[in-house]
């Protein structure tokens, strides 16, 4: 071996060994003792962060569920002249403190609750109609009261003895958005159009003992469920009658069917 070949080897020598020795160094960060000094260094796993919920949704609900002193009296004036003063005050979308609402109120679910809550955006109704009065229709008679009371002030139980002229707060709701939506051609105008359907739980209703018969389930449903039972007497499925050819001695008759002598006809 050469004098330049063993000075060469040398250096690799050389260089190896500080090499290794400085993995092994515990300042080192690549050092299996760095590696185990910052495995005791772990910090816990963060706790898992709480469901989110919509913060317009939880005041909105919150809101809902408000009611406000009955207004007895409001300001007599025309359509016309309502909207002309409120544009001269100079109403307009700024001024709407809740852009949502949930039309929940307790004054309908105490009489039914068979459909959910309307999801009502107020600012987006504002701003394609740009007219106040449209909705909030009249005011409080007091000098002081808000222009754009809400509809629950002057539309509460229906029928009430104080003011009979008064429709109630559902019919309120459904005669304002029913007759807007048609005449502007917008919007639903059915009731699963605006509301989610209310399922009552049956198992707080259901009235059977254990292991019941198929006709005892039936007569069950049929309790509540009276006209729904007669409405299926009138449909095909119920009425359904032709020929059966693959049916042992009935391959000529055309009188098969479950409102005749078929075997499921319960």
């Amino acid at each position: 071996m050469s004098k330049k070949s063993s000075i060469l080897l040398m250096l690799f020598l050389a260089m190896g060994l500080s090499g290794g020795l400085g993995a092994l160094h515990p300042e080192n960060p690549g050092s299996p003792a760095a590696h185990a000094a910052a495995a005791q260094d772990i910090p816990a796993p963060e706790t898992p962060a709480s469901t989110w919920t919509a913060p317009d949704q939880v005041a909105a609900l919150e809101r809902a569920k408000e009611t406000v002193p009955f207004v007895d009296a409001v300001m007599k004036e025309c359509k016309l002249c309502r909207q002309l003063r409120l544009r001269e005050m100079g109403m307009n979308t700024k001024d709407i403190k809740h852009s949502y609402f949930v039309l929940n109120s307790p004054i309908i679910n105490t009489a039914e609750d068979n459909y959910g809550p309307v999801r009502f955006m107020h600012s987006k109704h504002a701003a394609q109609i740009q007219d106040c009065a449209v909705c909030h229709h009249f005011r409080p008679l007091e000098a002081d009261a808000k222009e754009t009371t809400r509809c629950s002030a002057c539309h509460q139980e229906a029928f009430r003895q104080d003011a009979p002229e008064r429709v109630g707060l559902k019919a309120a709701y459904h005669q304002q958005c029913l007759e807007c939506h048609r005449e502007m051609n917008q919007g639903p105008v059915d009731c699963i159009g605006c509301h989610n359907k209310n399922v009552p739980e049956h198992k707080d209703k259901i009235q059977l003992a254990a292991n019941p018969t198929p006709f005892q389930v039936t007569e069950e449903c049929l309790r509540c469920h009276k006209a729904a039972g007669q409405d299926m007497l009138k449909t095909a499925h119920w009425l359904l009658k032709g020929p059966s050819p693959y049916t042992l001695g009935h391959r000529k008759e055309v009188e098969i069917g479950k409102s005749t002598i078929a075997t499921n006809n319960f």
